[in-house]
């Protein structure tokens, strides 16, 4: 209880730890927190370096690319046909047709709206730490932790064509909204356009608005109306300029089904718990002064986040990127212990100074102890940038040519990488991962697909390894395992098997032509 008390009456910090009392830690902590900061933004310089490099960084690039393309096209990219559907909300294809008129290339406006996202990120993540009553130290540390984490978490989606990092960035600028006031008219329908934009850039970032809700339950029901008219009618607003734009069938798309495994979610869980299990075990120990009164809205969103993620990760297509929610919850809870020890660091606190010190240099680094486990290597990165280049002019020269050779086939062709096919010319015809997830739910019929491929439709088939596992074998067989998911139906490459052979194999995978 007098935990509790403290925490509230140091709502707003205030100097935290005077030179005079403890000079050494009080230049230590600073120094720390933008170390920290400097560490996260090193772990990025792979991404970072190969943004402007044409290949594709990962499946939903070329999906992204694709959808982009067609909402300038003016097409209906929520149709009638699931061989190529479009599981996502419109927001983010908004977003980079926008920003297109600048760059002129839709894989690089993609890329630039998510390395921009993940920078506000850490931005928004300082920001929230100073509305929770942290000082400008415990922010800088929060939102390098929120940056270093989120990289951590999701390293094949930082600075990538993908609607994560961005979803992430508008919900997160909706919590800020949101704590920044008591509950009121015009603060409760801002933050109410944030999160349903947030929820129509990617529609699985549902931690924050459950958090929200949930805290003016508790807090102030008789806002509840209101927030729940707000939302309603703001995703209403939302659906229906879908419809205008985009197509009838949005939400047929957007529920579009998705094989589910629970051994998926129990082992992203434990990756989880893993990568984070020193600072999540501070955050749990002292969740008492962390978690408030007034913080209650932190606590729920890091339950709800966690639970959430766990059972998005589940879902084949899914992966550790679903936990980037997760994270910016724990960079958050990290900036506000920090602040929180602090607090109880002042002259007269009846801890010895001793024991002062010693929390306030081990507690830092062991919350920030998964960026600092990386760290090493990032710098190493930042070393050898040279070499990495080099790596990302030889990926794209071979991506190009991978491209061309497509091109030069003269045919329509089917490819597991959409960003390859995207770049040789080739119109958009199926989507492999979701026409797959449709075939497996009896929704679409794969035996014309079949035939296509029978007759020799495609001039190529593009397909991320060899279809036969074992090449010595009289017959061919494909094998499986629990961690491995197929873009292709077995069947549907024994057909290709059957009437293709290999042509060519390069970077992105083996080339089928026909016999």
């Amino acid at each position: 209880m007098t935990l509790q008390v403290e925490a509230q009456n140091l709502r707003i910090s205030t100097v935290a730890i005077r030179p005079s009392s403890s000079p050494t830690a009080a230049r230590f902590l600073p120094a720390f927190a933008g170390l920290i900061l400097i560490c996260a933004i090193a772990l990025t310089t792979g991404n970072l370096l190969s943004i402007g490099y044409i290949f594709e960084s990962n499946y939903n690039e070329g999906w992204n690319v694709y959808n982009a393309q067609r909402l300038i096209a003016h097409e209906l990219i929520y149709d009638d046909n699931y061989w190529r559907v479009n599981n996502y909300p419109i927001f983010s294809f908004l977003a980079v047709a926008g920003i297109n008129y600048v760059f002129n290339n839709l894989l690089l406006s993609g890329r630039f709206i998510s390395l921009m996202s993940f920078v506000a990120v850490g931005v928004l993540a300082g920001a929230a730490i100073r509305r929770f009553g942290g000082d400008r130290v415990d922010a800088i540390f929060g939102g390098g932790c929120a940056l270093g984490f989120c990289y951590l978490i999701a390293p094949a989606w930082i600075a990538v064509d993908d609607p994560q990092t961005f979803g992430e960035a508008i919900m997160l600028g909706g919590l800020v909204s949101y704590i920044s006031r008591p509950p009121a008219w015009l603060s409760l329908l801002r933050t109410a356009l944030l999160v349903m934009l947030g929820g129509f850039v990617k529609h699985n970032i549902i931690a924050i608005p459950l958090a929200i809700t949930f805290d003016l339950a508790i807090r102030s029901p008789r806002w509840l109306p209101f927030w729940f008219g707000c939302c309603a009618g703001l995703a209403a607003g939302c659906v229906g300029l879908t419809h205008l734009v985009a197509g009838g069938s949005f939400i047929d798309h957007l529920l579009s089904p998705r094989l589910f495994a629970w051994y998926s979610a129990r082992y992203h869980l434990a990756k989880y718990l893993r990568l984070s299990e020193f600072p999540l075990s501070l955050i749990i120990l002292f969740a008492p002064a962390i978690f408030s009164r007034d913080r209650r809205v932190l606590a729920s969103y890091g339950i709800v986040s966690v639970i959430s993620a766990t059972i998005s990760s589940g879902f084949e297509g899914t992966s550790f990127n679903m936990f980037q929610d997760a994270a910016v919850f724990l960079a958050l809870a990290a900036g506000v212990m920090l602040h929180e020890l602090r607090s109880r660091m002042i002259p007269g606190a009846p801890a010895p100074e001793r024991v002062a010190k010693v929390a306030l240099t081990l507690s830092p680094l062991l919350l920030a102890q998964p960026i600092l486990a990386r760290s090493p290597q990032a710098f190493a990165q930042i070393y050898h940038a040279g070499g990495l280049l080099d790596i990302d002019r030889r990926a794209e020269q071979s991506f190009l040519a991978e491209a061309e050779y497509i091109s030069k086939k003269h045919g329509p062709a089917m490819c597991e990488s959409l960003l390859l096919c995207y770049r040789a010319g080739q119109p958009f015809t199926i989507d492999p991962f979701n026409s797959r997830q449709f075939i497996l739910a009896g929704r679409l019929d794969q035996d014309g697909l079949i035939r296509r491929i029978a007759t020799q439709e495609f001039a190529v088939v593009q397909l991320r390894a060899d279809i036969c596992d074992d090449l010595e074998a009289s017959s061919c067989t494909i094998l499986h395992n629990r961690r491995k998911f197929s873009r292709f139906t077995d069947d549907v490459l024994y057909a290709v098997d059957r009437y293709y052979r290999i042509s060519w194999r390069s970077q992105d995978g083996t080339f089928y032509v026909p016999k």
